[in-house]
């Protein structure tokens, strides 16, 4: 399956935004090379709102299930990145990164250990993220990057293949699409909600 259609095929994602005429959720699981020049996309794909508070119990359960299920992964998987050897390794492609940042003729700005946040990379100043991007592309960081996140997205991933199954099973639901609860068939134990 391609990194980039991770949140469509586990989580949904193209099912729900159709459902709701919005952008597919769940982009922090959708994984690139990092683009420091872009804003990044919004997690929720602008769902939810009206359209889902007008849907039936089902459409929503479905949803909330989903969710769940997302926010538990996206966890685990930052805990992973975190610690031990991922986070060794991050810490020396950022380094990589940081170097080349530093022939740029950019420094470190805040406080604490040299990260891309104390470099202040995505901070507003143009300049400094169009660096990183050419940084980034030139040092190999964001492929580094995107291999290490695909990595161990795919072990959080193989630890919760009961529940991505579950979840596989509800796009009829979806596919229904956030219809407003209306006859006894959108109803809970058919009586009104």
């Amino acid at each position: 399956m391609p990194a980039e259609r991770i949140a469509a095929r586990i989580f949904l994602a193209d099912a729900i935004a159709a459902a709701e005429g919005c952008r597919p959720p769940f982009s922090d699981v959708i994984v690139r090379r990092p683009n420091f020049v872009s804003p990044p996309e919004p997690v929720d794909g602008g769902c939810g709102g009206g359209v889902r508070a007008a849907a039936s119990w089902e459409y929503v359960d479905a949803v909330s299930r989903i969710t769940v299920l997302h926010d538990v992964v996206v966890r685990e998987w930052d805990v992973l990145l975190r610690s031990g050897p991922e986070a060794a390794e991050t810490r020396a492609a950022g380094a990589t990164l940081l170097h080349c940042l530093d022939r740029a003729g950019f420094t470190q700005r805040g406080p604490g250990d040299p990260s891309l946040e104390s470099y202040g990379v995505r901070s507003g100043d143009a300049a400094l993220n169009n660096a990183a991007q050419r940084c980034s592309d030139e040092t190999g960081y964001g492929s580094r990057a995107a291999a290490q996140r695909l990595r161990t997205l795919r072990s959080v991933l193989g630890r919760h293949e009961s529940e991505i199954n579950d979840i596989a099973r509800l796009k009829p639901v979806l596919e229904r699409g956030a219809q407003p609860a209306t006859g006894s068939e959108r109803t809970r134990f058919g009586l009104p909600q």
